[in-house]
């Protein structure tokens, strides 16, 4: 007689042909979406790298922004030193191997801070006539003339000292609401404090602290190395005789770019001129970014 349908014993195999194609399926979709959010996390951070870096670069750049001459040294901070730099008669130092995780990078600049007019300065000439320079932080243009109601910082044009704003042949700096050249003095340090759990183990926040603000504010996370050198055009070193000399600061960074990998692969050990690195074991579990450039001065010289 003809057998109809199907047996019990087909229906099963049938079922775990296809529970196992639909596992299949399953676990090679997994993994495709793994991967593709992995390299978009990895596309973000390397984003979010250069821009850190171009704040950086931005910020570093116009150390020395608005100084005058008397505060155009280099000056030896202590760790975690702000306060103390911030009345000193500095306009840059380093403290190196502090406490915080690395070295502690300190300077003045005028256009550090986001207020309205940050970046902008003017040039009385001998005539007595002015002329805008600069241009805001936000890139906007600046006003034609200094802003009534904002502080003023005047500079002589040949000497650097502090000059009477009405005077001719002076530079104009606006410090907004501020009174003190203190309150532009920086310092970049790292914490770990409330490190994102996405970063490898033994890495920190890069953070920047602006004299007088009580929050320091984050530039960036799962940051392993952070150190700064001297460049006089010759060598590169921790210290500087002759603040002359410093033609640029080199900046060295590894940083952690996308999240934890399922494969090994070996971090970089080294910087070309700030130094070896330290490798933690569990950094293998990641991928990094080795960033060592010079930043060059252009405002720090008498």
């Amino acid at each position: 007689m003809r057998r109809k349908g199907i047996t019990l014993v087909e229906l099963l195999v049938v079922m775990v042909i296809v529970a196992l194609s639909a596992g299949g399926i399953f676990f090679a979709y997994r993994s495709l979406v793994k991967e593709t959010i992995r390299q978009s996390l990895f596309a973000k951070n390397e984003q979010d790298v250069e821009v850190l870096l171009t704040s950086l670069r931005k910020d570093i750049n116009g150390m020395g922004f608005g100084v005058p001459v008397d505060r155009l040294n280099v000056g030896t901070p202590a760790c975690d030193g702000l306060t103390a730099f911030s009345g000193s008669n500095s306009v840059v130092g380093l403290a190196l191997n502090c406490p915080s995780g690395g070295d502690e990078l300190y300077f003045l600049n005028l256009a550090t801070r986001s207020l309205r007019n940050s970046g902008c300065w003017w040039v009385r000439d001998g005539s007595g006539n002015v002329a805008t320079e600069g241009r805001r932080w936000t890139l906007e243009d600046c006003p034609n003339s200094p802003p009534a109601g904002e502080n003023l910082i005047c500079l002589d044009v040949a000497s650097k000292a502090i000059a009477n704003c009405n005077s001719p042949n002076t530079l104009i700096f606006t410090m907004g609401d501020r009174t003190s050249i203190g309150d532009f003095a920086v310092r970049y340090y790292l914490s770990n404090t409330n490190l994102p759990r996405e970063c490898a183990p033994g890495t920190f926040n890069l953070l920047k602290q602006v004299n007088g603000d009580a929050v320091a504010q984050p530039i960036a996370s799962c940051v392993a190395v952070f150190r700064v050198r001297y460049f006089d055009g010759q060598s590169y070193d921790a210290t500087i005789g002759d603040i002359n000399n410093l033609r640029a600061v080199r900046l060295c960074l590894l940083m952690q770019v996308g999240g934890r990998m399922d494969t090994q692969m070996d971090p970089p050990n080294g910087f070309e001129q700030c130094g070896n690195i330290v490798i933690n074991p569990e950094w293998r579990w990641y991928r990094w970014k080795l960033v060592e450039e010079d930043i060059p001065l252009r405002n720090i010289r008498r």
